[in-house]
């Protein structure tokens, strides 16, 4: 049912809006490869999730994440 409703099949499932299209990595993915996994490079979020490891259009976004999105324990 959650499928024909459009919501995701569990929690871990939501992907969120895509950012790379080559490998359908979505926002949320990759929010959680910096919060909980660490990564602060583009190429770290590339080894753990493979975004923007083919044509290289969505790095830019992975970048502006990367000053967005914080680790777990920063406090700004």
């Amino acid at each position: 049912m959650s499928l024909l409703a459009g919501h995701p099949v569990s929690a871990g499932d939501d992907q969120g809006r895509m950012v790379c299209a080559c490998f359908g990595v979505g926002y949320n993915a990759i929010a959680r490869a910096i919060r909980q996994q660490g990564c602060t490079t583009t190429d770290q979020i590339g080894i753990k999730l493979k975004a923007g490891t083919n044509c290289g259009s969505c790095l830019s976004e992975i970048k502006a994440m990367l000053d967005e999105v914080k680790p777990a324990g920063i406090r700004l």
